[in-house]
């Protein structure tokens, strides 16, 4: 071993002899390789092809690696790569100019953010959407003042804004599924829709609304990686994601309303509460359970039939659990192991057990004279346990 760490190699780029430490495993080993590097060569190799750049072939900027995506970057026989950006922009549409709602001018894609891209005819570009900024915060305080001219509801039950409008940008409002709805009813001449006619409403609503959103991009700025570290932050749900901290700590508030992995979460964890809140069937702790579940064992395995049934029937648990179930006797004295009933149901029946205490069995039937197990458990060991452990006790003596 002191042999082979005391060898060295040439390098092919900086021709200097370096021990086997100074190389990869994989530049070392490989006999094949007649031109190995060094880990400092290659390190500095990597820090080169990180600080190069390229040409993007729609924007004419040039980007570092980080900019480009993996296959655009390395692909040697593609002239023309395109950037992460304007790969999303193409991804949307095709068309390289396109009308600004507000201001009407035909305008190139760089001139409108990829959110407001991705609306369509709706796009507003840099400039007004500047604007209409600015009309919100100054009109924010105003609105504020006197909350009846937020919302107004017409003669028909439909609501509109302080301008009178369905949809506002100012008021920063949408009523136009709720304003379905109430025509909706009209319609019908009801005043409550059914669940499928709701349903019916809101797929039409989603459907024209021009809504899109793209996992591989910033939902609040746009940017497909983080400018610092090149790296994007997806929220667990896969449903939208950001360039930073920042983004996503901005955005929260808004999506954990719909945010599913949340949604989830706080479900587990009330759950949880509830699980723990909830008190031991019949109050009885594990000990004394097992205190029963040895004696029914016992008594199955001595005559009385149907004992491991109404033991178990009694404590709330399926009776694969005494039954599958084992008895150990060391120091300590007798301690029961539960049986593992869906491990018995997948290996015997070759089905998933649903966790119920009557899964494949019927309803129980009372089919001998009634003994109160759960007595027997509160009561503690028996006077056979406490004679078995007396023995135990003597022969560790002697």
């Amino acid at each position: 071993m002191s042999n082979e760490n005391q060898r060295t190699k040439e390098c092919s780029q900086c021709h200097k002899q370096c021990t086997k430490n100074e190389f990869s495993k994989k530049q070392w080993k490989d006999s094949a390789k007649k031109d190995p590097s060094c880990r400092l060569c290659v390190e500095n190799n990597t820090q080169t092809e990180t600080e190069r750049t390229k040409e993007c072939s729609q924007c004419h900027k040039q980007f570092t690696k980080d900019e480009f995506s993996m296959k655009q970057w390395k692909d040697a026989a593609k002239k023309d790569p395109s950037c992460r950006l304007c790969n999303e922009y193409t991804k949307i549409s095709q068309d390289k100019s396109r009308t600004c709602r507000d201001c009407k001018l035909k305008l190139p894609r760089t001139e409108y953010d990829i959110f407001q891209w991705s609306k369509g005819c709706e796009a507003r570009c840099h400039s007004c959407t500047d604007t209409l900024g600015q009309k919100v915060l100054s009109s924010i305080d105003s609105i504020g003042k006197d909350s009846n001219d937020v919302c107004r509801e017409r003669t028909d039950g439909t609501l509109v804004c302080a301008h009178s409008k369905e949809f506002c940008d100012i008021c920063m409002v949408d009523y136009t599924l709720p304003n379905n709805f109430a025509r909706k009813r009209t319609e019908l001449g009801r005043d409550e829709l059914t669940k499928e006619e709701t349903d019916g409403v809101s797929k039409e609503y989603m459907k024209d609304s021009n809504i899109r959103i793209s996992k591989k991009i910033c939902i609040m700025d746009g940017h497909p990686v983080c400018p610092r570290s090149s790296k994007k932050l997806r929220c667990p749900c896969d449903e939208v994601t950001y360039c930073s901290t920042a983004c996503q700590k901005y955005h929260w508030k808004i999506h954990q309303m719909t945010c599913k992995w949340n949604a989830k979460k706080k479900e587990k964890k009330a759950k949880a509460k509830k699980e723990k809140a909830k008190p031991a069937a019949n109050n009885l702790t594990e000990e004394q359970k097992n205190f029963a579940r040895m004696e029914a064992f016992f008594a199955e395995n001595t005559g009385g039939k149907h004992s491991i049934a109404e033991c178990a029937w009694q404590l709330g648990e399926h009776p694969f659990v005494i039954m599958g179930g084992s008895i150990t006797i060391g120091i300590n004295g007798e301690e029961f192991l539960k049986g593992d009933v869906g491990k018995i149901f997948r290996e015997r029946k070759g089905v998933e057990w649903d966790g119920s205490p009557r899964f494949g069995m019927g309803p129980y039937v009372q089919q001998k004279p009634r003994e109160d197990w759960i007595a027997k458990a509160r009561q503690g060991k028996s006077q056979r346990m406490k004679d078995i452990e007396s023995k135990i006790e003597m022969l560790r003596m002697t």
